[in-house]
């Protein structure tokens, strides 16, 4: 079976565009609770993403390791370094949108 015919995958990556196509149709001139829906729906996304990550590094299908190559240069494009993107990158952004949820919330 190929990497990304697996069902599991495939909702995965459904999920993931719905959650990217819902969070930039909130736009950005929002209410309070408006950006914590939006942060929230961030965070599920980075989750995402970081399971996706974790699949592909453990995979050795060409396609998965394909997949990994580009996540990483396109960090470079970021300014980040290759080697930084791993699961820690992954759980500093959550703990970082979970940070700006807490904010939020202190701020009602």
């Amino acid at each position: 079976m190929k990497f990304f015919e697996s069902d599991v995958v495939q909702d995965e990556l459904k999920r993931m565009q719905d959650l990217y196509v819902d969070i930039n149709r909130m736009g950005i001139i929002l209410t309070v609770d408006q950006k914590i829906q939006q942060l929230i729906k961030l965070l599920e996304l980075i989750d995402l993403q970081q399971t996706m990550f974790m699949r592909v590094t453990l995979s050795d299908r060409p396609e998965a390791k394909r997949i990994l190559a580009q996540v990483r240069e396109a960090a470079t494009l970021l300014g980040m370094k290759p080697e930084h993107v791993n699961t820690t990158f992954y759980n500093q952004l959550k703990e970082q949108v979970e940070k700006m949820i807490e904010e939020l919330e202190a701020a009602k």
